[in-house]
């Protein structure tokens, strides 16, 4: 079975930072919160398509802590819930206390896992360890328990969907890239979103390369071998044009089982290969 995930808007992106974030990550630098919505903006869609939209991601810019200052918001949530969406939450480090708070209204948390301090220090800017994404993680899992009971028994659901974006060392797939699919085969992770790391523009990692495709083969080899108890997502921020389609047609022979805006290439081979195809309009930690 593949799932292939073809965005029709159904799922709104809300920053409910606008713009700001106070962490301002090399590789982000609150670039891709200028591409979401506003919560006034989300709002007026809602109201004025009742029937069309059915979930929301909750994103924003992050504080220095490492966190997104969602609870702040909460009267915007509980009205989203009231209006009958799903809820994806992207959160980073909250503390306990605060998932307590927030777990009534989440059905999902997309969890951005790191296991390399490097990158956590000079691409984050955090003053945080691989140890304290862990913790966090295992916490969240905990309070919000294994399987998503909304979605078929044959899906991958989870309500924690942890995120691992390859190549975050300015476009460098290094010694903690393997080191954090060592730790997720440990933890073991119903499903596992894989992006892959994009040189954006107006950031500090404009100049970067794209991961190699050599080097992102023998990491997704080793997720293949490694993460045998896992369903393997690729998420949307993959690289585009020749590049997306060689990763997508790498990705589905090494095991992925789930694709964000699927290349043509890919949905080619998977209808020759007679693969049975699940397509969804949501966001994929929504499955």
């Amino acid at each position: 079975m593949i799932f292939f995930f073809l965005p029709t808007g159904r799922t709104l992106p809300i920053s409910v930072t606008g713009t700001h974030c106070e962490l301002m990550c090399d590789h982000c630098y609150a670039q891709y919160l200028k591409g979401m919505l506003t919560e006034e903006q989300a709002l007026k869609l809602i109201e004025k398509n009742p029937d069309y939209y059915t979930s929301a991601l909750i994103s924003g810019g992050s504080t220095k802590e490492g966190k997104v200052p969602v609870l702040q918001h909460i009267d915007f949530i509980k009205r989203l819930k009231k209006m009958g969406l799903r809820l994806n939450f992207h959160t980073g480090l909250l503390e306990k206390s605060e998932i307590l708070k927030l777990e009534p209204y989440i059905d999902r948390i997309s969890f951005d896992f790191m296991y390399d301090d490097n990158v956590i220090h000079n691409v984050y800017h955090l003053n945080k360890t691989k140890e304290d994404y862990e913790r966090t993680y295992l916490m969240m899992r905990r309070i919000l328990g294994g399987r998503a009971q909304d979605s078929p028994d044959e899906y991958p659901s989870t309500r924690v969907v942890p995120h691992f974006t390859m190549g975050l060392n300015c476009g460098r797939i290094t010694e903690g890239d393997f080191r954090t699919i060592d730790e997720l085969a440990y933890l073991k992770p119903r499903l596992l979103v894989i992006d892959v790391f994009i040189p954006t523009r107006n950031t500090p990692f404009a100049h970067c390369p794209v991961p190699a495709l050599s080097d992102v083969s023998k990491l997704l080899d080793k997720a293949h071998n490694r993460l045998t108890k896992t369903t393997l997502f690729f998420g949307c921020m993959r690289p585009f044009g020749k590049y997306r389609e060689e990763l997508d047609i790498m990705g589905y022979n090494k095991g992925v089982k789930g694709f964000v805006k699927p290349t043509k290439p890919l949905q080619k081979l998977v209808e020759w290969h007679n693969e049975t195809v699940i397509k969804k309009e949501e966001c994929c930690a929504l499955i």
